[in-house]
């Protein structure tokens, strides 16, 4: 991909700075495009506790938006206002693309027009309903569908919107015929890595978690794994979340707590990665898990639930296919952490597979695919 003839103008409406893997693929692509002389501006929808490191280059501009545009449920009724509608169309200054991130800026695209693109990371609408033998569930996973899709469509129907794995892409082109998607499978900044890594290292821990304390990320059955483990001597937690204090009880229910160290949150954890064996991605589900491509970057083999083509698409490339575990098996995960503790697989693969400077190409294709157009 070639460098534009003009430098582009960029804006990335995100809910907020706090961390998390969408958030920093985001920061991670906004500082890239500046590095090539684009101009890019970041509009947080929740201007309070930013947790990330945010450069000079970037245009960050921080509105005082009402918290209903960022709060609540996401596929439900929604009301903008006035207000702040006004803000974000002053803020855009017509660049030649908007993008939407992660997950309620999505609703700003009724009122936002141009070169917009909903950039989706994870899971918006499951679309299947859960079984189960009890009518009042049933009944209550009923609803939940009926409305939730009902408001999907309403919210993405007839949009551009990019997935981070072709999972995602295919099941919402079924239930969006008049959407525009496509697959742009995420990167990372090596050369940020690179700044943070360290020169020479000892391993000081058998397995790591990274991620939110979250139930979507089920650190619990990390922890388990680890727990069930003949060979891990002890693991160590990075991350924050409402999760902290329970896993910390169960972490003492299976009395392993001398063994595990909770880090809380780290702006760039890859030093730490660095000195553990083996990574452990246990999500419920994942779009894309920009930690799995870290640790992999870093020679830190990777055990995962296989719950996404993109943990695939990863893992393929480091050729450690053999180290995805089917999804919500405890027992898998903890015998491939044996596996990989007694052989320790040497990574060797192209790392610049995993970088984003495809990615940082194909956003560019979006911009001039546009103005090809509109010629």
């Amino acid at each position: 991909m070639k460098n534009a003839s003009r430098p582009y103008r960029i804006l990335c409406i995100v809910d907020h700075l706090k961390g998390g893997g969408a958030e920093k693929i985001l920061l991670d692509t906004a500082i890239h495009l500046t590095k090539q002389g684009h101009q890019v501006t970041i509009v947080p929808l929740n201007p309070n506790d930013i947790k990330m490191d945010i450069p000079d280059a970037l245009t960050l501009i921080c509105p005082d938006f009402d918290a209903s545009l960022y709060t609540g449920k996401l596929l439900r009724k929604r009301t903008l206002p006035d207000a702040d509608v006004e803000k974000i169309i002053i803020a855009a200054q017509k660049p030649d693309l908007i993008l939407l991130s992660h997950a309620f800026a999505f609703c700003l695209s009724h009122v936002i027009h141009g070169n917009v693109w909903l950039w989706i990371h994870g899971e918006i609408f499951k679309p299947y309903r859960q079984p189960t033998a009890n009518l009042f569930r049933w009944y209550k996973e009923y609803r939940r569908y009926y409305l939730e899709k009902k408001y999907f469509i309403r919210l993405f129907d007839g949009k551009k919107i990019i997935t981070v794995n072709q999972d995602l892409e295919k099941d919402y082109q079924r239930l969006l015929p008049n959407a525009q998607l496509t697959t742009i499978y995420n990167g990372i900044d090596i050369t940020q890595i690179d700044q943070h890594k360290l020169a020479a290292l000892q391993k000081h821990w058998d397995c790591v978690f990274v991620g939110r304390l979250s139930h979507e990320k089920q650190p619990d059955h990390a922890i388990r794994a680890f727990a069930q483990s003949k060979t891990a001597k002890n693991m160590l937690i990075i991350g924050d979340g409402e999760l902290k204090t329970d896993l910390q009880a169960l972490c003492k229910q299976l009395e392993i707590e001398d063994r595990v160290e909770f880090l809380g949150w780290v702006n760039h954890p890859y030093a730490y990665i660095q000195q553990s064996r083996l990574l452990i991605s246990s999500s419920q589900s994942e779009g894309y898990g920009l930690v799995i491509s870290e640790a992999l970057y870093l020679d830190v083999p990777v055990v995962a639930y296989y719950v996404s083509d993109a943990i695939d698409h990863q893992l393929s490339i480091a050729n450690l296919k053999d180290n995805l575990v089917q999804p919500q098996n405890i027992d898998a995960l903890a015998e491939k952490i044996d596996q990989n503790l007694a052989q320790y697989p040497a990574l060797n693969f192209d790392k610049t597979l995993l970088s984003n400077e495809n990615m940082v190409g194909k956003f560019l294709s979006l911009i001039q695919d546009d103005h090809c157009s509109h010629v």
